[in-house]
């Protein structure tokens, strides 16, 4: 608390909160213009209306100006989302066509890797390969054949998978 315990430093802080009463002595000061004192014209009725006519056109066009810069920010952020949100797009669309490209490679591969065992006459291994490229692509026909030739080869020649067919 300061001082010890003493209340003594809280009131003297408190006195320099307080405004000083010599603002308000020369309030007449204050209130007089560069030139003088102030002086207050009385308006005709007319030009009263005419003053009032003048502040609501002033009114009306700062309401009108208002209104543009709304019109304008909501303008722009419109803008600026439509752009974000095309730019998502075309980024998905270009992450999903390089899956699509790393996935077809792959899937090449598996199936390359598959043919040179099934002409090496090692048909469970072409199958495994052929397999994995199958998951791949599960709807692929050139894979599906391979698998049945596979099955029918390994039927023929060591009596195994014979009643495996893959549709």
């Amino acid at each position: 608390m300061g001082g010890y315990g003493s209340i003594q430093p809280l009131l003297n802080s408190n006195k320099d909160l307080l405004r000083k009463k010599s603002l308000f002595r020369d309030k007449e000061k204050r209130l007089k213009s560069e030139e003088g004192e102030l002086e207050f014209v009385k308006l005709s009725d007319e030009e009263l209306k005419l003053f009032k006519k003048e502040m609501a056109k002033q009114s009306w066009k700062e309401k009108v100006l208002g209104i543009i810069a709304v019109l304008f920010v909501i303008a722009f952020v419109s803008f600026t989302v439509n752009y974000l949100i095309q730019e998502n797009r075309n980024y998905k669309e270009y992450i999903a066509s390089k899956n699509y490209q790393r996935k077809l490679n792959e899937f090449n591969k598996y199936l390359k890797k598959g043919d040179e065992f099934y002409y090496d006459g090692h048909y469970k291994n072409a199958l495994f390969f052929y397999k994995k490229s199958s998951v791949l692509f599960p709807e692929n026909s050139l894979v599906k054949t391979k698998m049945n030739n596979c099955y029918r080869l390994r039927c023929e020649n060591e009596n195994i998978d014979c009643n495996k067919l893959v549709r």
